[in-house]
């Protein structure tokens, strides 16, 4: 499952497809791809969420920078 998180206030949707250390930042349309050295993405900011993503679980994500609960917690 994709991490993700949201912050209403900004806006600002995140969204954790792999893991790394991120190593440039691309421009993707809306969309801001954090990439690691060999070309993968590690994840994807949204900013104006609201009207570029379709309505979903993303607007109930938790908050930046909020500790991800593990199920086995």
């Amino acid at each position: 499952m994709i991490d993700v998180t949201y912050d209403p206030e900004a806006d600002a949707a995140y969204f954790y497809v792999g893991r790394g250390k991120i190593d440039r930042q691309e421009e993707a349309g809306p969309f801001t791809l954090d990439v690691d050295a060999e070309g993968r993405v590690i994840g994807i900011e949204v900013l104006s969420a609201r009207t570029t993503l379709a309505p979903g679980d993303w607007q109930k994500a938790r908050l930046p920078g909020k500790r991800r609960i593990d199920a086995a917690e």
